[in-house]
């Protein structure tokens, strides 16, 4: 198919451009074009009436099963037969190698991906498909459960997999060449996500979000950089085996000492989703090991006037010395603050932020706890470049200048500070 291509564009009238651009560009072209418009590429010229049908990338996305909705010829009993069939009308026209097939339906739209869709869509392409996504939102009474011909796709370097009920094939041997895993309201069999995991030694990049049957999660992966987990009643998470990860984010349920093992990263995201402290997520031995490398770290939802909440953010910071750049995102509905002189002698450190450069802090409240933690990173960060401080709540003139004068006198062991305070009325420079 190749060879006549290249024979057809020959032909092509020298004054048409898009003809006379490299296959591959053209190639490109088509593949970031949306199925119907790959189609209508066939209007082009004679070269371009059949060059959709060779196109290495297929992508059918909430556009093209949205259009069935609000078409006048079909019921919507004939929505899941109608778009089944047009898939797979254009699989048996397709006369190339397919690299890239993605199906992504918005969720209460009346389409799904059956077993049956998958077993007669995939031969199609399983021997050089690299990069697959399978979106399609069920209802929880539609137990649709991955058809073990998906594991046939040899040559993935990339899957996306949501809805679905997910077991390993007895004969599973991995995706050897696999980089990123894409995992989203998947429910697991036992031991499906480890046994997947494990068997993909390449694997860089793995997301895990909403899904059922992760309560002891444990992730043997030595090839794994980046964890994305968004885990609602997860009580542990082990990566003892995941020891070159660098970049850990997760959203859960705080659980004391929910994070088993961890490996020294660079850069850790959490948000705490039921608004409970953050206290003990990760135990304080565990801290000290696995922290001693962090360049970045984000905490969203923290309680900047809850004790247990300070103490523990406290910890954290005096746990990474190589700290870069640093996040808080206040809780919206805090509790009433605490005696920040109570605890002066945890926010004694003396310069213990030799690196840190860059803090952005976020308070949906008035907390004099958050005042006190600026006044602390202030004075023991000797290379801080920019901090930023955004109220997100009305102040009225009396505490706007009271805040700024704060801000103002506070001791820098930085000379090349900068303090910027937003608020809802602009911004100040100190």
């Amino acid at each position: 198919m190749r060879t006549s291509r290249k024979k057809k564009k020959k032909k092509a009238n020298q004054n048409d451009r898009i003809s006379d651009l490299p296959i591959n560009v053209i190639d490109e072209i088509l593949g970031n074009l949306r199925i119907r418009d790959q189609v209508r590429t066939s209007i082009l010229s004679k070269m371009w009436r059949y060059m959709w049908t060779s196109a290495p990338q297929l992508r059918f996305d909430q556009d093209f099963f949205e259009s069935f909705l609000h078409h006048e010829d079909y019921e919507p009993e004939d929505y899941q037969p109608v778009v089944s069939k047009i898939i797979t009308d254009v699989l048996m026209i397709h006369n190339g190698p397919i690299h890239k097939f993605s199906i992504d339906i918005s969720p209460g739209y009346p389409f799904r991906i059956s077993m049956e869709n998958l077993n007669t869509w995939i031969p199609f392409m399983s021997k050089d498909i690299k990069h697959l996504e399978l979106l399609a939102l069920r209802s929880y009474e539609d137990e649709t459960q991955t058809s073990d011909i998906l594991f046939s796709c040899k040559e993935l370097t990339f899957l996306k997999l949501s809805s679905i009920f997910l077991s390993i094939p007895p004969n599973f041997n991995g995706f050897k060449k696999l980089l990123e895993l894409h995992l989203f309201r998947i429910e697991f069999e036992s031991g499906a996500i480890e046994s997947l995991v494990s068997g993909c030694p390449l694997l860089e990049k793995l997301k895990i979000k909403s899904c059922d049957g992760c309560d002891y999660l444990v992730i043997s992966s030595p090839s794994l950089k980046v964890l994305v987990l968004e885990l609602y009643d997860t009580k542990s998470i082990c990566l003892k085996e995941a020891k070159n990860l660098i970049d850990f984010t997760l959203k859960t349920n705080p659980t004391r000492g929910l994070i088993k093992s961890l490996p020294k990263i660079k850069k850790f995201s959490l948000d705490n989703w039921i608004k409970e402290s953050y206290a003990d997520i990760i135990l304080p031995p565990l801290l000290t090991s696995s922290f001693s490398s962090l360049e970045y770290l984000e905490l969203d939802d923290l309680s900047l006037n809850d004790e247990g909440d300070f103490l523990y953010f406290v910890s954290v910071l005096k746990s990474s010395p190589r700290l870069i750049e640093l996040v808080i995102r206040q809780r919206l509905k805090d509790v009433d603050a605490i005696q920040v002189s109570d605890h002066c002698k945890e926010l004694e450190c003396g310069n213990c932020f030799l690196k840190l450069q860059t803090v952005n802090i976020h308070v949906s409240t008035n907390s004099q706890h958050g005042m006190s933690l600026i006044q602390f990173i202030l004075a023991n960060s000797p290379s801080l470049k920019t901090l930023n401080f955004w109220c997100d709540f009305e102040l009225d003139t009396p505490m706007l200048l009271n805040i700024s004068k704060d801000l103002l006198r506070m001791e820098r062991a930085s000379p090349k500070a900068q303090v910027a305070f937003f608020h809802l009325k602009g911004v100040v420079l100190l």
